[in-house]
């Protein structure tokens, strides 16, 4: 799930290969591929139906799906649960899709975006309710 917060008029976006096995507000590189270590990754704007890889006829037809390009904000529930990053802390894509908490000396890492809140319980999107994270995406 991605709620967008920002103008969807002023993000930049992207058709990319359907080759990762994902869900909308997950990341993706560039090609369409599930991120690596230290890669930079963007996330999937293209509304899925619920269940991983479960796409819009559309997306079936053309198998690409479309990500943003940075600069925008929005809430997201594809997070590592298991963490709980602070408003400021840095955000890196693992390799499962999900933004998670950079480490502490984080200069070798590529971020992402960074927590401006901290984990919000009970967000209500499209009739169903979720824990989110609201970031910066770079």
């Amino acid at each position: 799930m991605l709620a967008l917060l920002s103008d969807l008029n002023k993000i930049n976006k992207l058709d990319v290969a359907n080759d990762a096995a994902t869900r909308q507000g997950s990341f993706v590189q560039a090609d369409g591929t599930a991120p690596v270590t230290n890669t930079k990754a963007y996330a999937v704007w293209t509304e899925d139906a619920g269940a991983d890889s479960t796409w819009s006829p559309d997306v079936t037809a053309s198998g690409n799906l479309t990500v943003l390009l940075g600069g925008y904000r929005c809430k997201t529930d594809q997070f590592k649960s298991s963490e709980t990053p602070a408003p400021g802390d840095a955000l890196v894509a693992h390799t499962d899709g999900k933004l998670q908490k950079a480490s502490a000396d984080h200069k070798s890492e590529i971020i992402v975006g960074y927590a401006l809140a901290a984990k919000e319980t009970g967000f209500a999107y499209k009739g169903s309710t979720y824990t989110v994270l609201h970031v910066h995406i770079l």
